[in-house]
This record gives C-alpha cells, structure tokens and sequence, in this order.
C-alpha cells in the first residue's frame, strides 16, 4: 500500500500518477467501458431528486455515531432521497462479526483520511 507520509507532496503526486495512470487502462480491459453505468446512475439519482420520488439509493453518507463509529467517515449506505435530499438513512441490522468489520473498515477509512488531511 502507498503511503503519503513517506514522500514529499509533490512528489506523492507524481508517484501515484505513475502508478495509478495505467490501472485505468486495466479496469477498463476487466471490466468494460464504465462510462455507460456511472452516467446511467447519475441520471437515476437526479430523476429521484427532480421528481421528489423517495426512492432508496446506495450514496456517500456521513457514518459518525452508527454502530459505534465516531470518526468522520463517510460510507455508501442505502438512504432515501427526495427532492429536499438525503431525508433518512437505512440503517441495516448486522450481525456482531459484521458489526466488527464495518468498524474496522471504517478505521482503515479514517486512517487514509488523516494521512492525505495532514498532507
């Protein structure tokens, strides 16, 4: 894994440039051209928005105070948006082990989250 607090900022920049500039490329060879869904979703979340629908999407939402997490960590959790926006948030029963790894997920979030703060 690439740590930022190993180099200065710019060269940090130019490293991952080099090192991220070619894993596009690989996405794009596994997976298919991207641009389709990523388009398509953005137009399902502005039609929901728009049309003050009230329909449940997977988005960004600040996850501080669930399940225990208190760092400001932002997840995808299922939330319902409308025409005011996120109006409420979904917050699934999880079982303790998956509990415990949503926790740890969050950390290893926020622990990025410092490094590039402090950059």
């Amino acid at each position: 894994m690439y740590s930022y607090a190993a180099c200065p900022r710019s060269t940090c920049a130019a490293d991952l440039n080099r090192e991220l500039f070619p894993l596009a490329y690989e996405v794009i060879k596994l997976k298919g051209y991207t641009n389709w869904a990523i388009g398509l979703s953005v137009a399902n979340l502005c039609e929901t928005i728009l049309k003050d629908l009230y329909r449940v999407h997977s988005v960004s939402t600040l996850f501080k105070g669930m399940y225990g997490v208190e760092n400001d960590v932002f997840l995808s959790l299922p939330s319902v948006l409308s025409a005011a926006g996120l109006t409420s948030v979904i917050n699934p029963k999880l079982k303790d082990d998956e509990v415990a790894q949503l926790k740890k997920s969050a950390e290893t979030l926020w622990n990025i989250q410092k490094d590039i703060k402090d950059l």
